[in-house]
């Protein structure tokens, strides 16, 4: 929010149409409505099988020298990004069923989590490790955003994943292709996210979400 970046000088300079997309990429892709987050949900389960058998995923890509006629050099660069961005999405769904088991406990004792001292407090309880590991994630997913040819790239090679899957309809099922579908979404969200913006911006912004987000923790405690 611009009132978290008023607390740093450093981030004066990020502009509140940029914090907007920030924002609404979170809020479209990650927390939408319940309905959505249902769909969202089933294709998570079936990214985490990619993200765990990365060989699940090249193997409908035949062999290394097929890979490189078809898709160029670029390709272990734009397949290295892609599974980057993928974790980030799985590690923010753990993240949040960690808040979710908290929260039960105090919503069945009657307290109202949507109060700030009590939403602190399921922060607080997130172990340092996992809040860590989560931030850099994070980070780690827009850094990858940020790179919009390689982006261009990383989605060529999910939109061919997704053709052989569905020529080997008997060994994929509509989940794991609605999990590739999502990265790619996730994609092509992201390029809308960091074309207008150069290096230097990029810069900032992702030192800004590291330095936020590790304070907001910390004040949580």
């Amino acid at each position: 929010s611009k009132e978290n970046l008023s607390r740093f000088k450093e981030f004066e300079s990020i502009d509140s149409g940029t914090v907007s997309k920030l924002v609404n990429y979170f809020l479209e892709l990650l927390y939408p409505e319940i309905k959505k987050r249902r769909e969202l949900d089933k294709a998570f389960g079936s990214l985490e099988s990619f993200i765990h058998s990365p060989e699940k995923l090249f193997g409908l890509l035949g062999s290394v020298g097929t890979i490189i006629f078809k898709f160029g050099k670029q390709f272990f660069s734009a397949a290295k990004a892609g599974i980057s961005a993928l974790k980030s999405y799985v590690k923010a769904n753990q993240f949040e069923a960690i808040l979710y088991e908290n929260a039960l406990g105090k919503i069945n004792s009657g307290e109202d989590i949507l109060l700030e001292k009590n939403f602190n407090g399921l922060i607080a309880n997130i172990p340092k490790p996992e809040a860590d590991e989560f931030r850099a994630q994070i980070v780690s997913l827009f850094k990858t955003l940020s790179d919009v040819k390689l982006l261009a790239k990383v989605e060529e090679v999910l939109l061919y994943v997704i053709s052989k899957m569905k020529e080997k309809s008997s060994l994929y099922d509509e989940n794991d292709i609605l999990g590739i579908e999502l990265g790619i979404i996730i994609i092509r969200a992201g390029k809308d996210l960091f074309s207008d913006l150069d290096a230097k911006q990029v810069a900032i912004i992702l030192k800004g979400i590291d330095s936020i987000e590790a304070d907001f923790y910390l004040r949580c405690l």
